[in-house]
């Protein structure tokens, strides 16, 4: 009978494994603009001083908890509360798992096979799951999101490099306040104005077109696309809660 065995440490899932599946590390992530806020990789244009991370546009406060609360489900909270008025692109709560003992995953009734695509499968659903070789089923579920009115939850089943990637997002809805169209590569990133996003946003295939366009195109597109932001204002806060459910 497989048994999960996880390390939680200062509630942060460090590593994980059942029958032959591993995972590990877990974390959140969230960006305005400029900063990226993560605990499982380098932050950009931030810095941390306790529970209040400080962003290019505000201050936000996070609270993040990590239980396994019961043999076979793994609980996850994230809180992020805005100090100051900030700009948002996304609230993420991040979950990785080594792609050598998994067949395939499903999202949104779509079954994936990995090929290192580097593909945001995004959809507005709330749950996906992980099929192992051995039989073993790993499903992630989007339980409880609360967005302050301006963002959506969202999955995404991600395949990249040697890992399968899941997160639970929060994401801006319309009508957006500010718009970042970018064209990045190795040299530099050339960004429209605002005032010009925000208008080609009001169009419909073109918000069609290039919303997350290379999120969704994978890892052999270019580095171009429109991705929105959100006020959230001082005092307000937007959550999540994950189970991760092994059988």
């Amino acid at each position: 009978m497989k048994k999960l065995a996880t390390t939680i440490t200062n509630n942060q899932l460090i590593h994980g494994q059942y029958g032959d599946i591993t995972f590990g590390p877990w974390g959140l992530e969230c960006s305005d603009r400029y900063a990226f806020v993560t605990i499982t990789d380098t932050p950009r244009n931030t810095y941390q001083s306790g529970d209040v991370w400080h962003l290019s546009s505000g201050r936000i406060q996070i609270e993040y908890t990590t239980r396994q609360k019961t043999p076979d489900k793994v609980s996850l909270y994230l809180r992020f509360r805005a100090l100051d008025d900030v700009l948002l692109q996304d609230a993420v709560i991040r979950l990785v798992f080594d792609k050598n003992a998994i067949t395939h995953g499903i999202i949104a009734g779509n079954t994936v096979t990995h090929h290192n695509s580097d593909k945001y499968r995004l959809f507005p659903t709330r749950q996906t799951k992980l099929v192992g070789q051995d039989g073993a089923t790993i499903s992630v579920s989007l339980d409880n999101a609360d967005g302050a009115g301006r963002f959506a939850p969202y999955l995404y089943l991600r395949d990249r490099d040697d890992h399968w990637i899941i997160h639970a997002r929060l994401l801006p809805t319309d009508p957006v306040d500010h718009v970042w169209l970018r064209w990045a590569n190795r040299l530099f990133t050339l960004s429209a104005p605002n005032g010009v996003s925000l208008f080609l946003w009001r169009i419909k295939p073109f918000k069609a077109i290039f919303w997350r366009l290379r999120e969704r195109m994978g890892r052999h597109f270019p580095e171009i696309q429109a991705v929105p932001l959100n006020r959230l204002n001082a005092g307000q806060s937007v959550s999540m809660e994950v189970t991760c459910h092994f059988h």
